[in-house]
Formats: structure tokens, sequence, C-alpha cells
């Protein structure tokens, strides 16, 4: 729904493409699947009269939003508010904004590389020397730091079961942790998202470690160890 109304925008725009409307032959209304309990809405009084124009398109297109969204789904959110409400009091609600309310649902988007190493604790199982744990660490980081976007989220999701953070340190029951398994560049990391534990061999080189972590996230899943 989103790239169609986008598009319908984009196009409205371009002095080359007024005709298009015309050919769409869109108006103000709204034909509701079966699932939604059919016949259709009128976005506006006297919608399926109304034909959507380049210069009308920016109505169409917020009224066609809120109707999808919202005022064709009253029921549906009303129940999950109802459903909120049943274990959350609605007074510890009440100072919220949309915004901080997505931010407690979904986490924070940006995966801030120094918020997770601030957050994350390591566990040597390998029993070689802390010199050799120093520099693993070093690798991972570096790694984790050159990721893009989509594999710090891949990354997270493996290891956690979320792809993003939590809002505070005290969304993360329990912390997350790294185990450090010893040295074997056979296998693949492994996770217990339960626990939110990393484990990782200790790999002989940082080309081994990158090449092993990007490929076990892409898998999009974990192993209970």
């Amino acid at each position: 729904m989103y790239e169609s109304l986008r598009q319908l925008v984009v196009d409205s725009e371009n002095k080359n493409l007024t005709s298009l409307f015309s050919v769409l032959d869109l108006n103000f209304s709204i034909d509701m699947c079966t699932e939604e309990g059919g016949g259709s809405i009128e976005l506006v009084p006297g919608g399926r009269d109304l034909e959507v124009t380049s210069s009308n398109v920016y109505d169409y297109v917020r009224k066609y939003a809120e109707t999808r969204m919202f005022k064709s789904q009253v029921k549906a959110i009303e129940a999950i508010r109802a459903g909120i409400f049943d274990v959350v009091p609605a007074s510890c609600l009440e100072n919220l904004t949309p915004e901080d309310f997505r931010l407690l649902l979904n986490g924070v988007g940006d995966i801030n590389v120094t918020v997770l190493i601030s957050y994350t604790s390591f566990i040597d199982e390998s029993g070689e020397p802390s010199e050799r744990l120093i520099k693993f660490k070093r690798w991972l980081w570096s790694i984790v730091e050159k990721m893009t976007h989509l594999e710090r989220m891949d990354l997270v999701y493996f290891w956690t079961g979320s792809p993003a953070l939590p809002a505070s340190e005290d969304g993360f029951q329990p912390m997350p942790s790294v185990t450090i398994r010893p040295a074997d560049d056979a296998h693949l990391p492994t996770a217990n998202t339960c626990i939110s534990r990393l484990y990782i061999p200790l790999y002989s080189s940082r080309a081994t470690l990158r090449h092993k972590l990007l490929l076990a996230i892409k898998t999009k899943n974990f192993g209970f160890v």
C-alpha cells in the first residue's frame, strides 16, 4: 500500500504523467475485501463520484491511508487497546507519546555499536592466554562496526531473537554475552536467544571470524547449545 500511494504522489508531480490519473480511473472510495466485511467506503461525501486527479491526489492519499489504517480497523484497534489495558494500567501510559510507545515495543532501530559493547560481557571457555582473547574481542567489534545496518540487525536477531536493541539497558533480561569457545575453524557461531548468549569459537584469524559470523547470521536461525 505504501509504495502504491507513494508512486501516485510522485507521478502527480510529473507533468508528462498527468493523463495517467484518467487511465487509472480512481475515485474517493475504497472497495473493501471480504475479510474486511466487503462493500465500499467513501473517503468523502459523494466520494464515488469524485475522481482522483493530480491536483487532489495528496488529499486522496491522506484519506485513503487514514481509512485503511484506522477508520476501517476501529473494532480491531479497540480490542487491542482493551487487551493492553488488561495488562498495563492506563495510568502508566498517560504521559507516553506515540513515539515513546513505539520505542518501548520495537526497541531502537539504529544499532549503536558503542551501546552494544557496553551491554556485552564475555565468558572464556577457550583456556587461551588473555592477550589472544583481547585480540579476538577487538576483531569481533571491528567486524561489527564495519557491518551494514541490515547485517547488524541480522546479528542482533541471531543473538537475542530481536532485530533491535531495547530502548534502555533494563530491556535486556538477561544482558547479552559472548562465550568464547575453544579454537575451532570448522564450526559456525551459535546462539541461545533465551539468554541472549552468542557462542563463538576462537577462530585463527579475523578473516575467518568475519566469514563464519556473517554466514551464521544469514541463516536467521539459532542453535541451543
